[in-house]
Order: C-alpha cells, then sequence, then structure tokens
C-alpha cells in the first residue's frame, strides 16, 4: 500500500511537472540572408519559336523579364503534331548541373491520347521524353545530367489529338489545353527534389 501510494504520488508530481513544462516557450532568433545572384540555367528560343504553325499561326514561346519562365503554345490539329527546336534549356554557368521535370498539371483530355515533352542534348547521349498526360517527376528517381557548362540542350513537343467526334471543317474542341510543369535544377544530384 506504501509503495502504491509512492507511485501515485510520483506520477502526479510528473504529471504536474509535464504541465508546468508545456506551459514554458523559449525563442532563438535566427536570420535568414538572401544574397541573390544570377540565374546558372535559363530558357531560350529554340530555332524553330516563332515559326509558322498550322492555319497561320505561329509557334509561340515566350519567357519572362529573367528567361527564367517559359509560356509554349502551339496550335496543333487531329493526330500527331510533332515540334521540334521550340526551346532551349541552357547552361551560362561555368560548372555542371543536374535536372529534372516535374508535371504539376497534366492534360487531362480524353481527346489527347498523346502529349509528350522531349528533351536532348546535340549529341543525343541524352534524350527523354516527360509524359503530360500524368504528374510527377521525370526521371521519377534520380536526375538528368550534368548539363555542363555552356551546353544547350533542346526541347521539342509531340502532341496526338484523336480525331474521334470531329470534322474537317473545325478545329479540335478541347475541354482540357494546358499543362503545367516545373523545371527543377541542382548542383548536386545526390537527394530527391521536395
Amino acid at each position: 500500500m506504501k509503495a502504491e501510494r509512492k507511485l501515485i504520488a510520483l506520477l502526479a508530481v510528473a504529471a504536474l511537472v509535464s504541465i508546468v513544462n508545456a506551459s514554458v516557450f523559449v525563442y532563438y532568433p535566427i536570420t535568414v540572408s538572401l544574397q541573390p545572384t544570377q540565374p546558372p540555367i535559363i530558357f531560350s528560343k529554340g530555332k524553330n519559336a516563332g515559326g509558322q504553325d498550322l492555319y497561320g499561326n505561329t509557334i509561340g514561346v515566350s519567357m519572362g523579364n529573367a528567361n527564367t519562365s517559359l509560356t509554349i503554345t502551339v496550335h496543333p490539329t487531329y493526330q500527331t503534331n510533332y515540334y521540334r527546336n521550340i526551346t532551349v534549356i541552357k547552361n551560362q554557368d561555368s560548372k555542371a548541373y543536374y535536372f529534372k521535370i516535374r508535371v504539376t498539371d497534366a492534360f487531362t483530355d480524353t481527346k489527347i491520347t498523346n502529349a509528350k515533352l522531349r528533351i536532348y542534348n546535340s549529341g543525343r547521349s541524352i534524350d527523354i521524353w516527360v509524359y503530360l498526360t500524368s504528374t510527377g517527376d521525370t526521371p521519377s528517381d534520380s536526375w538528368l545530367g550534368p548539363l555542363n557548362a555552356n551546353e544547350k540542350w533542346f526541347v521539342d513537343i509531340n502532341i496526338t489529338i484523336s480525331e474521334a467526334g470531329g470534322s474537317p471543317n473545325s478545329k479540335p474542341s478541347l475541354d482540357d489545353n494546358s499543362a503545367s510543369l516545373q523545371l527543377i535544377y541542382s548542383p548536386q544530384d545526390a537527394e530527391s527534389a521536395p
């Protein structure tokens, strides 16, 4: 009985101490300092950017002021449409970088039966396809590269639109006509991208 009372008393003291400790908060100051630098990886227009597309349209490639954002507009029709060398991923640094492409918002329209981005270097030792009909990273478990100093990689787009329900007198009607991607790069290839 005495041991039981002693145990109850110890538990009561422990509970009281934990209640007291839970109400104490200590704040240590931390400073995060930003020292911006020039972007090592940028987009530039490919050889066919601004080139002639179907029905008098042009292949639209526009970049933000720092060439770190990219908008591509193409005008495909039914069946397979292949757009070659419409943008370039360029390393303007003196060191190599590794990268991957993350599709954050995929094409969901069932009439788009194939939508891929092709990324390759001049010797085609790197030649990968990024599927734009599902979200995720390419490659999923590693990095591409290295994209060496002053090297350029080229980007093509391959889109296939089903002609089912279509007409020779009208353009394909799509419920979802855009996909969103991110180019993720790093000076090392050891860690997973968050």
